[in-house]
């Protein structure tokens, strides 16, 4: 008898191991607030990003004697907005498109302020060098990134001399991919023939 009911407890053991999972009671939703990311301080983004920003605003065409003055200001900008850049990874995008606006915003100023001196006095090219380029190679690529406009501009910077792939650049500039590739390919285009018919030039 006692065999018996062990075999029929066991069948039932095995039985119920067969039957369809019922579904489990819901968890009770977890609802301990999840505190905001903290947004940097101005000081940390400043030592972080300082030589990105400098390069950047260099390699955009900022005039030479402005780029401190540009850097200043991105990082001014920076400092009022800061809760926009409580995500490390956004920063450096952040900041690029911050310093393209101040850059084109000097470069604007510049070409202004140079039309009005050339109206006073006359026009008379300066073809000194500019001190802070230490090198003829980059002096002569300084030249050859003012063929491009801003938006080949940035876009050729960022894949070149920053190494970042063409989403991330589509990210940095909030614009299409495909954007990213066809200025990339026109920027390219642009200075070789600018190289080429250096070369040629006698």
């Amino acid at each position: 008898m006692t065999e018996s009911l062990e075999r029929r407890t066991q069948g039932g053991v095995m039985a119920d191991a067969l039957l369809p999972a019922t579904a489990a009671e819901p968890a009770e939703p977890d609802r301990t607030p999840v505190a905001p990311a903290a947004a940097p301080r101005i000081d940390e983004v400043f030592r972080a990003h300082h030589d990105f920003v400098w390069r950047s605003a260099r390699r955009l065409g900022c005039p030479s004697g402005q780029v401190d003055d540009a850097v200043q200001e991105v990082f001014l900008i920076a400092a009022r907005k800061l809760a926009e850049l409580a995500r490390p990874e956004v920063v450096r995008a952040w900041l690029f498109r911050v310093v393209v606006h101040v850059v084109r915003n000097h470069r604007r100023s510049h070409q202004r302020r140079e039309q009005r001196q050339a109206v006073a006095v006359g026009f008379q090219p300066d073809c000194a060098p500019d001190p802070s380029r230490r090198y003829e190679a980059a002096s002569e690529l300084f030249e050859l990134l003012e063929r491009l406009d801003d938006d080949r501009r940035a876009v050729f910077v960022l894949a070149t001399f920053e190494q970042m792939t063409a989403p991330e650049i589509a990210a940095a500039l909030d614009v299409k991919l495909n954007t990213v590739y066809s200025r990339l390919r026109s920027a390219r285009e642009t200075l070789e023939q600018a190289v080429t018919a250096r070369r040629r030039t006698p």
